[in-house]
Order: structure tokens, then C-alpha cells, then sequence
């Protein structure tokens, strides 16, 4: 049931379309919505919680690119690891470690559908 709210969710996000906002835009909706739902944030948690996030995104985008896999990991997890520290100061220990794991189920439905998307489009053609 939980699977099935959440995939409605995401396709609802990602299918509606307004033009007040851009692809980019509703992604940040959908990752603001499925994050807060997924560490149950309260509305001060919240407050706390999302400049720090900010943060975290803002330093993850900045990574420089490399062609060696192993080190792009690394450096995924040092950063990991140092906001994981300030996720505990907003939130206990074992929703900080959610962050990460919903970020990641996330980017996971968000790669399936594309995929799914991609190949509708390839049997209509």
C-alpha cells in the first residue's frame, strides 16, 4: 500500500505540469514532499533541517568530475559522513541515516520511471 501511495505520488509530481514551474522545480518539489513524509519532519525539524540539505545538495553538485568511479564515491562519502553528523544535531540518529537511504529509493523511482517513460515512447514510435 505504502509503495503504491508513494509511486502515485511521484507520478503525480512528475506528470503534472504547470507553467509556473520547470522541470527542475517540480523534482524539488517531489524530492521536498517524499523527503518530509519519509523522515516524518515536524514543522521544526523542517526549519532546521532543510537549509542544512541545502547545504548537503549544494556540495554534492559541486563535486568535480572524475572518471574514476571508486573516487567519485569516496567523495560522495565524505560528504555523506560530515553532514551525517549535522542530520543527527535536527534529527536522532536513525532518521539522519534515512536521509540517505530515502534520497536514494528516490533517485531509484525517479530513474525507473524515466526508464518506463522512455520505453512507452519507444513502443508508440
Amino acid at each position: 500500500m505504502k509503495k503504491a501511495f508513494l509511486l502515485f505520488l511521484f507520478i503525480t509530481f512528475v506528470s503534472v505540469k504547470t507553467e509556473a514551474q520547470t522541470p527542475g522545480e517540480r523534482m524539488r518539489s517531489l524530492e521536498i514532499g517524499y523527503l518530509t513524509k519519509e523522515l516524518r519532519l515536524t514543522p521544526e525539524e523542517a526549519e532546521k533541517f532543510w537549509p542544512v540539505y541545502n547545504k548537503y545538495k549544494q556540495e554534492y553538485r559541486a563535486l568535480p568530475n572524475t572518471d574514476d568511479e571508486l573516487e567519485r564515491q569516496q567523495q560522495v562519502l565524505n560528504i555523506r559522513k560530515k553532514y551525517k553528523k549535522n542530520f543527527t544535531e535536527i534529527l536522532d540518529e536513525k532518521r539522519a541515516q534515512t536521509v540517505y537511504d530515502a534520497e536514494d529509493k528516490l533517485k531509484t523511482m525517479v530513474k525507473k520511471e524515466l526508464e518506463n517513460r522512455r520505453n512507452r515512447q519507444k513502443f508508440r514510435e
